[in-house]
Formats: structure tokens, sequence, C-alpha cells
């Protein structure tokens, strides 16, 4: 199932808009391609992960940043507990039944991983004071036979990256928002090892619901908070 995606676009002419269509243009997963000069943006229809349209965008030589995703609610897990892994997982709910996960993370060992919410936020300790796998009180894992909170398996490749967009079916994002995400050592099943990472599950933008230009935190455009120095703490 496809879904939109909003990016913000730095484009000043009709020449940069060109630039920016045939970056996208026959790549397979994108259906569709709005883009405002105006506004700069561009909203694409796709069932491509998040971080592949980006880097197709980039490679117009146009700087682009995730403004929001469509659905009626949406969220954002940034994975930064370890030193060594790193990611950021975007959550949309498309329909009252369907909730899109989209995700890329770096660091992993190459193979497979679990991937799963755990009941609290709290990073206090880490991964170690997040609670267990998230099952609700109402839910019966017997019926549908995983738990709640198992959102299943992803795969690192040789570099150590997980690029992955699936569809969950069981999860309903505003149950979750607060929780954490976590990507455990082996993939789901009666052992899966270690916690290697976890993010909480915070609410982000929709679909056409950010309108800013200028972090409010420290004054900083979105054009250069790339290039904005990084903290020695």
């Amino acid at each position: 199932m496809s879904s939109k995606i909003e990016f913000a676009v730095q484009m000043t002419c009709t020449s940069c808009v060109k630039a920016v269509r045939e970056s996208l243009d026959n790549i397979p997963g994108i259906s569709n391609v709005d883009i405002s000069l105006e506004k700069n943006t561009v909203v694409v229809d796709t069932t491509l992960t998040t971080n592949e349209v980006l880097r197709h965008l980039q490679s117009s030589g146009k700087q682009a940043v995730v403004k929001g995703h469509a659905g009626s609610l949406a969220a954002v897990a940034i994975l930064d507990v370890s030193k060594h892994i790193q990611g950021v997982v975007r959550l949309a709910q498309i329909n009252p039944e369907t909730c899109i996960v989209d995700g890329t993370v770096d660091g992993l060992r190459p193979g497979e991983h679990g991937l799963f919410i755990h009941e609290s936020g709290d990073l206090s300790k880490g991964c170690d004071s997040i609670g267990e796998c998230y099952i609700p009180s109402y839910f019966k894992p017997s019926e549908l036979n995983r738990l709640y909170g198992n959102l299943g398996t992803i795969t690192a490749d040789d570099h150590g990256r997980a690029e992955f967009r699936f569809e969950d079916k069981v999860i309903d994002l505003s149950n979750i928002i607060g929780r954490s995400l976590v990507i455990t050592e082996n993939p789901a099943g009666e052992n899966v090892g270690k916690r290697l990472t976890c993010g909480i599950i915070a609410r982000s933008s929709a679909l056409f619901q950010n309108s800013k230009t200028i972090c409010a935190c420290d004054g900083v455009s979105i054009w250069d908070a790339n290039n904005k120095p990084k903290s020695t703490l």
C-alpha cells in the first residue's frame, strides 16, 4: 500500500523544479509527485522508504528534509541510545486498520534482528528501563498468533544497514505514543537476545501539519540545520 510523504525542498526557480521532478521520474515505487515552488514542498505517493525517496530528491542537488506523513496520526522514534547503532523509524496510521512502519538503522550486525514495541518510554537506564514487550489488556495474542508489540524481523545488509517499510494490521498508533521502539540482537522468537538500541515513540507532524522553516529551539533554519556544528558534549 502506498502512502504520501511531504518533504521541504530548497527550490528558487523553475529549473530547480525541473531538476527535482527529474530526480523522481521513472522511479519504481513512486506513483505521483506534487511539487510547489511557492511553498518549497514536494509531496510523493510512494511504497519506498522515506530514506530512499530522500536520497532521490537529494540527487537533484537540492537540500531536502522530511516534513510529514499522510495519516490520522504520525510518530517517530529516534534510536540513539547506543553509540554504535543509530536510526530513525517513522510510523503513520494511514487508516484505522493499517499502520505504516518505515525505518533506516545503521551499525547493526549483518543479518536478522527483532523489532518490538515495549511498555515504557523511560530511558533513564537505557533499554533496561523500558519494561517488556507491550501487550494491551484487551489484546488476545492467541487470536493472531503474535504479541501486540512484536513488529517482526528486520534485516541488516553487509554494511550493517537495515532499511524497511511494511504495513502492520495490529497496532494502533494512538496506543503506543510515549512507549519505546526496540531492536533486539536476534529476530523475533523465543530468544531475542540483547536489546541493542531503543527510542521513545513521539508524535510527529502528519501531512501538511508542519509549516516551520525556523527551529524554535535555536533559530536555525531547516536548510542550515545539517551544517550546524555538532555539540562536543
